[in-house]
């Protein structure tokens, strides 16, 4: 993850195996801001996510390690704030639509401390930086979302 002036940009990887023979599979992604004021729907959605990576065809047992970066303008990101501090807790949402649809979002942070499960949250007030223990769990997404 990194932080500039302009973006947050997170550099990812993802592993898609596949349980049967698939064709015409479509991988969505991208990375929002949580905060309270917005509602859950919209922070866990991703529906209008843009397609970032397509693969034609995977054979049952197939393993594809997908790579790219996601970016939020920082305009595009209100903090939390907690004193002087802003805080930006990115949210990864992806989809993958073929055959079957599944949908999976990530709470993304600084996983600093072996010793919490917790992850801690960006600082952008801060000015540009790189940040390189950065971890992710992942959240329950509502059927409605």
């Amino acid at each position: 993850m990194s932080a500039s002036l302009v973006n947050a940009t997170l550099v990812y990887r993802i592993v898609l195996t596949a349980k049967s023979d698939m064709e015409q599979i479509a991988v969505r992604a991208d990375m929002t801001a949580a905060h309270a004021s917005r509602p859950a729907d919209e922070q866990l959605g991703g529906d209008d996510a843009p397609v970032l990576h397509q693969i034609a065809a995977m054979a049952a047992g197939e393993t594809v390690v997908l790579t790219g970066e996601l970016r939020l303008p920082l305009s595009a990101i209100t903090p939390i704030r907690h004193g002087s501090a802003a805080l930006f807790v990115p949210l990864v949402r992806i989809a993958v639509e073929g055959p079957l649809r599944l949908r999976r979002a990530f709470v993304v942070g600084l996983d600093e401390s072996a010793n919490t499960l917790r992850l801690q949250p960006f600082r952008l007030d801060l000015g540009p930086r790189v940040y390189a223990q950065v971890g992710q769990r992942e959240l329950t997404v509502p059927q409605f979302a």
